[in-house]
């Protein structure tokens, strides 16, 4: 047991220390929202959710009656000082913490894994006659392109969707390689593998294949964290000092 001791008492949530250590900051729950759970950003700079890439603190806990928040409710995020966090598995204290993106878990940063980006391929197959029409959906966003003269090979049409592709906002990179643009997700984690892409041909000599590669996995975001007292296993509250 650390000098800091195992902590028996305490509630998620729950701040610890002098309240003007802590920085607090006001945003809407999108969903739920549990007390002592890390908060994520959504985008839209007024909505946090239990799981993401944009990390931006700790649920504190507003009554000690109120079971969590509800999607809506008004979510106080701590942002610096010391909280009762909900640890995802056993923590020594003193030991430098991580937050898993995916699990919304406080972790111990020695198990943090790398994570890994989503792929998907486009494999053009054949050559299109000129003036035929090929589509492509990454979710709600198209992009359409004519063949030509100067582009109809199984390459010069992969090229296009590739330089089209560039120009559209989307959360993938595309490179191409011969015949076959590869779409990799720019950011780590499972966000992106529910996007669905799609493309097709009017041409019936051209055929456009979409195939899954690498699935996104975890995220594991290490915001340098400490854990200021001991989780002996998963769902155990630790103190995380948030500096």
């Amino acid at each position: 047991m650390s000098a800091y001791g195992n902590m028996d008492k305490g509630l998620p949530g729950l701040l610890v220390g002098l309240t003007e250590t802590h920085q607090i900051d006001s945003r809407l729950a999108k969903g739920s929202v549990e007390f002592g759970a890390p908060v994520f950003g959504t985008g839209d700079g007024e909505q946090v959710a239990a799981s993401g890439s944009a990390l931006l603190g700790i649920a504190a806990r507003t009554a000690k009656d109120t079971p969590d928040y509800k999607d809506g409710d008004a979510v106080n995020v701590c942002r610096t000082g010391k909280i009762f966090g909900v640890a995802g598995e056993a923590i020594s204290a003193d030991a430098e913490v991580s937050v898993n993106g995916s699990t919304g878990k406080v972790i111990a940063k020695t198990s943090a894994a790398a994570g890994a980006a989503r792929t998907v391929t486009i494999t053009v197959s054949g050559t299109s006659a000129a003036d035929k029409t090929v589509t492509v959906m990454v979710g709600d966003k198209a992009v359409q392109l004519t063949t030509s003269d100067d582009v109809k090979t199984a390459a010069q049409v992969a090229s296009a969707i590739k330089v089209a592709l560039e120009g559209l906002d989307i959360p993938f990179t595309p490179t191409v390689a011969s015949a076959v643009v590869t779409l990799t997700a720019k950011d780590k984690g499972v966000a992106a593998n529910d996007i669905a892409v799609t493309a097709t041909t009017n041409d019936g000599t051209q055929t456009l294949t979409v195939a899954n590669g690498t699935s996104g996995s975890d995220v594991v975001l290490n915001p340098g964290w400490f854990a200021r007292s001991t989780a002996e296993a998963a769902d155990d509250l630790v103190i995380v000092d948030l500096g």
